[in-house]
């Protein structure tokens, strides 16, 4: 896994900054949502928190990204990052039997493309405008620049794999660690690579999942694909074995999360007719980002 640095700066010091009237910190530092960056093009998404675990969400964030591979750090780019949400509403029933949904946001910024012209450390730097005008403190964030990707990248031909499908086992659970039953097992990679048709493939555990990114993401590819149905395959793959997690408390890569090499979850592909990453998303990423990519190009 790449090298990389979630909040840096000062000397490695955080410092506690102003506080609000509830006393909760206003100094907040970048913290990376993705573990891999290539030379050339790249999604770069990011949070903003305080010390008190409190996210700064909905700001006007500008992003400026220096080479730290010179003697003095070189401004290579400065790009407006996108706050980016998905909703999740998750069914909940009381004593009483009645029903209602809870609502769970979840949600990153972005800046949809940067371009990162060599490999080494970099620094990402943030100038932000909170909602209501405010100017808090923000700590930037180092991170590394590879030239050969870990996870298949644009334009790979992507493994063939055997997962199992809904018609490979005895109920649901055994394919899905999701609550609400869907139609993203009804065929596997290597079946949808045998058709030539495109496919979505989400590497998600809504139920273990260690970024609590995986639920939002799951519902949101199940969503999308009920408006795409007959263009594209959507597939979803369990990364972590059910069993050990289950029984055991384990999290255990499965063998479809080591054939494709990822070190994180989620991770979601739009492969084509040719069987080849035509876009690729880690962590969270929403309808919007998603339905670009199915976009005829």
């Amino acid at each position: 896994m790449p090298f990389l640095v979630a909040a840096c700066g000062g000397g490695g010091q955080i410092a506690s900054g102003p506080a609000n009237s509830d006393g909760v910190s206003q100094h907040y530092s970048g913290i990376l949502a993705a573990t891999e960056f290539l030379v050339g093009r790249n999604r770069f998404p990011f949070r903003l928190s305080n010390m008190d675990g409190a996210e700064l969400e909905d700001a006007t964030v500008q992003v400026q990204f220096f080479s730290l591979n010179q003697e003095e750090p070189v401004l290579k780019g400065e790009e407006t990052a996108v706050w980016r949400q998905i909703t999740r509403v998750t069914p909940h029933t009381h004593a009483d039997g009645s029903t209602h949904g809870h609502h769970e946001v979840r949600g990153v910024y972005v800046v949809d493309e940067v371009v990162l012209e060599e490999s080494g450390i970099w620094r990402a730097q943030f100038t932000v405008t909170a909602v209501g005008g405010s100017k808090p403190q923000v700590e930037g964030l180092a991170f590394q620049v590879v030239e050969t990707s870990v996870v298949p990248w644009l334009g790979d031909r992507v493994p063939a794999t055997q997962n199992l499908t809904i018609h490979d086992v005895a109920s649901f659970s055994e394919v899905s660690t999701r609550q609400v039953e869907d139609h993203l097992h009804d065929i596997s990679v290597a079946g949808a690579l045998a058709e030539e048709k495109p496919f979505v493939v989400v590497f998600s555990s809504p139920m273990f999942c260690v970024s609590r990114m995986c639920g939002p993401v799951t519902d949101m590819v199940a969503g999308v694909q009920e408006r795409h149905t007959g263009n594209f395959h959507f597939i979803h793959i369990e990364p972590w074995d059910m069993d050990a997690a289950r029984n055991d408390g384990r999290l255990v890569p499965a063998s479809e999360m080591l054939e494709w090499r990822l070190p994180t979850e989620p991770w979601l592909f739009v492969v084509d007719s040719q069987g080849r990453v035509s876009a690729r998303f880690e962590g969270l990423v929403t309808a919007e980002e998603l339905e670009r990519k199915l976009q005829p190009q």
